[in-house]
């Protein structure tokens, strides 16, 4: 597998001075609204959550895990209290406009039954499956087909807010098995991640539907031009020679070309690969900063930066999530949009749906829901025990089980080497 999602994501080195924070502006430019309005976590109880990463982080550590350094207290304060005074945003929420909760809704509603999450995302993933190949023969593709299928889920999102969390959980089950044999699986496999993390820090911002859709269609495309690069070159495991780096840093200016000579006009798509290597404080090639980076690049260079840290590679162990978060904190905060950063803090959790867990009974579940305001006790089924064999399913609510609480976390390749590969195991 290749290891350009590594290479695209190597930030230039900073002084260690700390930067003075300066005051953001009120407004964005514009052609661009502002999406940070009516937050569904107040900063006070964002960083309660946080200091409770801290603490579970630092308590639970375990030969299984990567132990990523612990972030200073003023740091973490800093990040979670300072509110950049923004322009409220005066969409009102209706057919065009309308605002995807991303509340966790325990109930299921009557249009989720009507809506079959794993259909529509196995033609999702031939969509873009075809989108690459044609990328790769200089072919025309069309977008429409794409921004169609999304705008059905967003339909069905707005009515049903835990229609995410459901295809959350359809991913994390069997994206690995089924792009495992298809064309492009290291392309395709960042796509619908960066699908998914779009639509959940986006929703999180309260970014109308019609706004937050050609943004995830940007998110989802923005590495095109590495469909154009040789597979031998993509999913190489050894270190890439000189020639292959200078492939891969081409690649933007590549799909930025694909996208002019077919007249593909996607403001969003064409914004995210043009900016997408600028950083927030200005570290960036081009030294772009805060509000003249367009949004939507600000929102998918944070997107891919996380996905980078928690995609799957046969040369070194991925990161978990609230890992993943922790490491952007400590390590690169500044080069982010602080209320973006604060949004993926709020939308991913500590325990996302999908994450395999072992509770302190040595009983391994899957996370199925969770609570906003308890990030450490989600709603998990079990159905398996500490040696690995299947058990009668069922679920657990850690928000009221005050006895059972999370000993560690497990990739999915950790559960199935447990089993030796047992195949009735979800």
């Amino acid at each position: 597998m290749s290891k350009y999602i590594d290479l695209l994501r190597e930030h230039q080195t900073k002084s260690d001075t700390t930067m003075e924070q300066e005051k953001i502006q009120t407004s964005d430019s514009s052609t661009e609204h502002n999406p940070y309005r009516n937050q569904a976590t107040s900063d006070a109880n964002l960083l309660d959550n946080m200091e409770l990463l801290l603490e579970e982080l630092n308590t639970s550590e375990s030969n299984n895990e990567i132990v990523v350094e612990s972030v200073e207290e003023t740091q973490l304060h800093e990040l979670m209290t300072t509110e950049p005074t923004v322009e409220l945003a005066t969409h009102e929420p209706n057919t065009s406009h309308a605002i995807i909760s991303n509340s966790h809704n325990m109930a299921a509603t009557e249009d989720e039954h009507d809506f079959h999450i794993p259909s529509w995302l196995e033609h999702v993933k031939q969509l873009l499956k075809t989108i690459f190949v044609s990328v790769a023969h200089h072919k025309s593709i069309d977008l429409q087909p794409l921004e169609k299928n999304l705008a059905v889920l967003f339909d069905h999102m707005v009515a049903s807010p835990n229609m995410l969390d459901h295809l959350e959980l359809e991913l994390k089950k069997h994206l690995k098995d089924t792009i495992a044999t298809s064309h492009d699986p290291d392309l395709l496999q960042k796509s619908v991640m960066m699908m998914l993390y779009s639509i959940k820090v986006g929703s999180q911002l309260k970014r109308p539907v019609k706004e937050l859709l050609p943004c995830t269609i940007a998110a989802m495309l923005q590495h095109i031009g590495m469909a154009m690069i040789a597979d031998s070159t993509r999913e190489k495991v050894e270190s890439l020679s000189d020639h292959e780096v200078k492939q891969i840093n081409n690649a933007k200016s590549m799909g930025l070309d694909y996208l002019s000579n077919h007249q593909i006009q996607h403001k969003q798509l064409i914004a995210a690969i043009s900016y997408g290597d600028e950083r927030y404080d200005g570290s960036g090639p081009q030294g772009f900063s805060r509000r003249d980076i367009p949004w939507v690049a600000r929102l998918t260079s944070l997107l891919s930066t996380f996905e980078a840290l928690v995609h799957f590679r046969p040369y070194r162990t991925r990161l978990f999530p609230r890992d993943a978060i922790r490491h952007i904190v400590n390590h690169h905060k500044k080069e982010f949009d602080p209320i973006m950063l604060k949004a993926l803090i709020e939308s991913m959790s500590l325990y996302p749906v999908g994450t395999y867990i072992q509770l302190n009974t040595g009983e391994i579940g899957q996370v199925v829901s969770i609570h906003s305001r308890f990030p450490l006790r989600p709603v998990v089924d079990i159905n398996m025990d500490k040696d690995g064999h299947v058990i009668n399913k069922r679920q657990v609510d850690l928000s009221t089980q005050t006895n059972l609480m999370i000993q560690k976390c497990l990739h999915k390749e950790d559960v199935l080497e447990l089993t030796e590969g047992l195949k009735d195991y979800a």
